[in-house]
């Protein structure tokens, strides 16, 4: 399992968001797992397209299919209930373990970009 530093920015229609991070990349599941500062455990299939992120509060999935719509969950712990959110995905460019994400989550237009940096 490869240690790698990876860039992770997020764009909102007002802000971008940009941090480094120590991540582990395993090559048979072709999946990213890195922590953010608020202990949140973030992991991201490339493959299979699929972004799950959890922390003591929040349990959350999102899989993201080029130009389709797909329904993302997030789990909301201490009350035990789902949100059903709609993910339509704009735009999927992938290069080696680099990948952008251009989606729009209801109404809000979203890129996540991960950058393999080392």
């Amino acid at each position: 399992m490869p240690k790698i530093n990876v860039k992770i920015t997020l764009t909102t229609a007002d802000k971008v968001i940009e941090k480094i991070y120590n991540a582990i990349f395993h090559p048979t599941e072709q999946e990213v797992i890195y922590q953010e500062e608020d202990k949140t455990k973030v992991k991201i299939n490339l493959k299979e397209m699929k972004l799950r992120r959890e922390n003591k509060e929040l349990w959350m999935e999102y899989t993201f299919e080029q130009k389709k719509s797909t329904i993302g969950i997030i789990k909301i712990k201490q009350i035990n209930k789902e949100i059903m959110l709609k993910i339509k995905t704009k735009k999927i460019s992938k290069k080696n373990k680099n990948i952008k994400i251009e989606y729009q989550l209801e109404d809000e237009n979203y890129q996540y970009e991960l950058e393999v940096i080392s």
